[in-house]
């Protein structure tokens, strides 16, 4: 490979420069993830029939949806909960199904199970769904003197739409906050003393309460639609509307209720610093959407929201990104720190900068063509893929180093630039090959795990081999063909001290000083080294036994290891999870939660206190 390289110099920087073309343009058009996609096909199908109970719910709904879903291929197992009005079935298809495939199935068996179901029931709703729908950010919404009805109205209708245009952003309805509704409140009493029934007065409501179509008139050259609306325009105007009529007297709602501006029995209550207030969650498309990009396009967006209250404060909270973004930011300063050691290792053994330069090539072009590999094979840009680039570049380097320095021995021997690269190339791409390969082979088979964990580490371990086996090919073509034309003619010195002699005037100078000071200690350090390899060659039993007792004594540590499927991260929260005895009134929890509230502000100092968020209950629909 290294004669190849030499012998075709402007091939090799053809494609070096358009690998560096090809590879940032893979990294800005990867998507950017917390963890790389799992595909564990879970499809979710949600049906409402509202104000059934439970125990019916699960007969009548969930029951039959379950039978028939069994006709469907591919299915791992079902899960199912009844709630009050809804039926929730959790489909678990196989590994590596199709999810859109998954989604047709269902939704044709739900649909076609929909006749057996009791009539009044809504049509099922499915929904595609894996281990990475989870919201990548919440937005809060509070603010003082605004109710609950009306936060929820502003994150519903105002603030819902107005960052529903971020690219790659899915924004399902709001947690918290009560739906407004209106509501007639009647009197019984004043019912039972006319003789009439709770139904008399949804009758009234539903026959003159609505739009009625009354066709068309034609009139001179134009056709007008003609419709009955009798919609009232104000709450107050339902009081109006008749019920009974009695000879001449009329018996209207406000007669045995009243209407009022109300809401829908709440049983789910958002609290945001103690304030009742809601929030909305942002999930993340499939495909190639970013997180960084998501959150950033909400972030940019409640900023300039228009046409809300003035006292309305909307946050952005657990916020995904940012661990992405730190996953950047530690593969970057893991590579520098790598680049700086190196380089100075090089400049401090060889004393020469443009030793040093070749080296520096090794990186950048290992981490740009593993990118422009992930990128064809449909990977995301996650903290597994940077967490595997971060293993990898001591190793990356070590390749380019063995290469240099096996060709600065031969320089160092009065071999000519061109010769020394040729053959130092040759001599070690044995070596080089077989310590990637092994490096390789020890985490290739990570990739035949299953489950998460094969998802999750599969990423982790394929970045591993992609930038060695790359590191490889740069360290057999790149590094020859720099120092075959950039690399100087050492004269030969012979003798142990050639490298002093190497330098030239170079030696006179206060580098060329310390680089030789510093090799006749290093010198001294592998005499020291020599004796003892000497020592253990001579006594090979007493050597293997050393050893041997180290890694059971090593092995003592195990037991005080934790265990964790993922390492510990300071995410910045922490989340507490409170049951109460089933059935307490959604009031009663909220007072056990505002005491927990309380609890965390006295145990927490209120430097490191940002915000406190609670989500009580249960959402009885589409959320």
């Amino acid at each position: 490979m290294s004669s190849f390289s030499i012998r075709n110099p402007y091939f090799i920087i053809v494609i070096c420069l358009a690998l560096a073309v090809i590879g940032v343009t893979s990294i800005v058009r990867m998507p950017v993830d917390l963890f790389p996609v799992i595909n564990l096909p879970e499809v979710v199908v949600a049906t409402f029939y509202s104000g059934m109970p439970p125990e019916d719910v699960e007969t009548d709904i969930t029951n039959p949806l379950e039978r028939f879903f069994t006709l469907a291929s591919g299915i791992d197992h079902t899960e199912s909960r009844s709630l009050l009005g809804v039926s929730i079935i959790k489909v678990f298809f196989q590994p590596g199904t199709s999810a859109d495939a998954d989604v047709t199935q269902l939704s044709n068996l739900a649909l076609a199970d929909l006749k057996r179901l009791p009539p009044g029931t809504l049509p099922p709703v499915v929904l595609k769904f894996d281990a990475s729908s989870l919201p990548v950010c919440l937005v809060t919404v509070k603010g003082e003197g605004l109710d609950e009805t009306q936060l929820h109205d502003l994150a519903q209708f105002t603030i819902r739409n107005q960052i529903g245009v971020v690219k790659g952003a899915e924004i399902p309805p709001p947690f918290g906050g009560k739906y407004r509704q209106a509501m007639v409140y009647v009197d019984p009493y004043k019912l039972s003393s006319r003789q009439m029934s709770v139904m008399n007065v949804v009758n009234a409501l539903n026959s003159s309460n609505l739009i009625l179509p009354a066709g068309d008139v034609k009139i001179g050259g134009s056709d007008y639609y003609v419709y009955s609306n009798s919609l009232v325009k104000q709450i107050k105007d339902l009081n109006s509307i008749p019920i009974k009529t009695v000879g001449a007297s009329t018996v209207t709602i406000g007669d045995v209720g009243e209407a009022k501006d109300s809401s829908q029995l709440q049983y789910n209550i958002v609290r945001v610093d103690g304030q009742k207030s809601a929030y909305i969650p942002i999930m993340k498309q499939g495909g190639d959407t970013n997180t960084i990009e998501v959150v950033d396009g909400v972030r940019n967006l409640i900023g300039r929201l228009f046409d809300v209250p003035r006292q309305l404060v909307t946050n952005v909270v657990f916020d995904q990104s940012v661990f992405v973004k730190e996953a950047l930011i530690t593969v970057l300063h893991e590579g520098a720190i790598g680049l700086v050691l190196t380089s100075l290792m090089i400049l401090i053994f060889l004393g020469s900068m443009r030793a040093t330069g070749a080296v520096l090539l090794s990186i950048p072009l290992s981490a740009l063509a593993t990118f422009v590999m992930l990128y064809f094979l449909d990977s995301t840009v996650n903290m597994m893929i940077l967490g595997g680039l971060a293993l990898a570049f001591s190793r990356v380097i070590d390749n380019s180093v063995i290469s240099l320095e096996n060709i600065y021995r031969h320089l160092e021997l009065g071999a000519p630039p061109r010769e020394a690269a040729e053959k130092g190339g040759r001599e070690v791409n044995l070596a080089v090959l077989a310590a990637t390969l092994v490096d390789v082979v020890d985490f290739f088979p990570v990739t035949f795990l299953y489950g998460v964990s094969k998802f999750l580490f599969s990423a982790l371990a394929l970045a591993f081999c992609l930038s060695l086996v790359a590191s490889y090919v740069v360290a057999m073509t790149v590094i020859p063909l720099f120092c075959a034309h950039f690399l100087k003619f050492v004269p030969h010195a012979g003798g142990e001290h050639a490298g002093e002699a190497a330098q030239g005037q170079e030696n006179k100078s206060w580098g060329g000083r310390f680089n030789r000071a510093f090799n006749r200690q290093f010198h001294k350090l592998l005499d020291v080294y020599e004796r003892w390899v000497r020592l253990a060659l001579v006594r090979p039993g007493l050597t293997v036994a050393l050893l041997m007792g180290l890694f059971f004594l090593s092995l003592g540590i195990y037991p005080l290891l934790g265990l964790a499927f993922f390492p510990q991260t300071d995410a910045g929260q922490f989340t507490i999870n409170m049951k109460a005895p089933t059935g307490t009134r959604i009031e009663v929890t909220d007072q056990y939660v505002a005491k927990i509230e309380d609890l965390i502000k006295h145990v927490v100092d209120p430097k490191d206190l940002k915000m406190v968020i609670s989500n009580i209950g249960v959402v009885n629909d589409f959320s």
